[in-house]
């Protein structure tokens, strides 16, 4: 049993889950569909092997999209 152990803890650092890199964004939210009034964000977050999101403000369906890095598994990549 000791062996499975080490080999699940050897494959799970192994170099194939070295290539993560997964675009990020943050979102705007405007309160109508004229896009003048900001009324929130959505900011990403860089973690270990994901990119997370977090809303400030209000949520809207009135939206836009700027890309702002990517994410890897040691942190922002430089732009």
């Amino acid at each position: 049993m000791t062996s499975l152990a080490v080999a699940s803890v050897f494959l799970s650092a192994s170099p194939a889950s070295a290539g993560y890199r997964e675009a990020a964004y943050v979102t705007t939210l405007y309160s109508d569909a004229s896009h003048t009034t900001v009324v929130g964000h959505i900011y990403p977050e860089c973690g270990w092997s994901y990119v997370q999101y977090h809303l400030v403000g209000t949520y809207t369906q009135y939206t836009s999209d700027e890309f702002v890095g990517y994410c890897t598994e040691n942190g922002w990549e430089p732009l």
